[in-house]
C-alpha cells in the first residue's frame, strides 16, 4: 500500500480506485497467478490492496507489475512509494487503519466507514475475498468499532477537512511543559 505518509499526491491520484471499482480491481488481482484472495482500499490519503497468497515475494512482484501496467506508474516510482507488509504485520495494520491511528487526523471517523465498505465490497457475491481476507477485514472493522467506543480517540477525530477549516471538535493538544497525566492514566 501507500500512504500520506510514503507517497506524493500525484503517485496517490495515479494509484487511486473510485470506490465502484474496488470490486473489479480486487477480481483482476485476485486472478493473479500467484493470488488467491484480494480487496481494496482506496482514499484520498491511501491506497491499499490486502491479498492472500501462498508465495510473498511472487505475490508482491505480481501486484506491483499489475500497478505499474494499469495505472501508469514506473516501477521505480512504485518502489519508493509503496509499503509491503505480510502476515502479521499486514493484519497489524489493518487494525490501526480501521482504528484511525495511521490516519492522517488521528482518530478520524471516515476511515473505519471505508474499511467497513471495504469489507462489504471484497465479500459480496463478485468481491475477491475468501475466509482469510473475510476474518481479516471483519476483524479490522470490529477492532476499528472498539477503539472508537472504548477510547477517547473519537472525541478529537473529525475529518482532515474538518480539522483544516478548525471545526475538529477536538481539544487543543497541551503545550510544551503542561501536566498531561502519568503512564497509564486512562483517555
Amino acid at each position: 500500500g501507500l500512504s500520506h505518509k510514503t507517497a506524493t499526491v500525484e503517485v496517490r491520484e495515479k494509484l487511486a480506485v473510485q470506490e465502484h471499482n474496488w470490486q473489479s480491481v480486487g477480481r483482476a488481482i485476485a486472478a493473479l497467478p500467484s493470488l488467491k484472495e484480494a480487496a481494496v482500499l482506496s482514499t484520498c490519503n491511501r491506497f491499499e490492496i490486502y491479498f492472500v497468497t501462498n508465495d510473498v515475494h511472487a505475490g508482491i512482484r505480481e501486484v506491483t507489475e499489475y500497478l505499474s501496467t494499469t495505472r501508469g506508474v514506473s516501477m521505480k516510482e512504485l518502489r519508493s512509494s509503496l509499503f509491503m507488509l505480510s502476515e502479521d504485520d499486514a493484519v497489524w495494520h489493518a487494525l490501526r487503519v480501521a482504528g484511525g491511528l495511521d490516519s492522517l487526523v488521528i482518530g478520524e471517523g471516515q476511515i473505519l466507514s471505508q474499511m467497513k465498505r471495504c469489507y462489504e465490497i471484497a465479500t459480496e457475491k463478485q468481491g475477491a475475498a475468501g475466509k482469510v481476507l473475510t476474518r481479516m477485514l471483519n476483524t479490522a472493522v470490529s477492532a476499528g468499532k472498539r477503539v472508537r467506543s472504548e477510547t477517547g480517540i473519537a472525541r478529537g477525530g473529525g475529518s482532515i477537512s474538518s480539522a483544516a477549516g478548525g471545526g475538529g471538535g477536538g481539544e487543543a493538544l497541551p503545550g510544551p511543559g503542561a501536566d498531561i497525566g502519568e503512564p497509564g492514566d486512562r483517555l
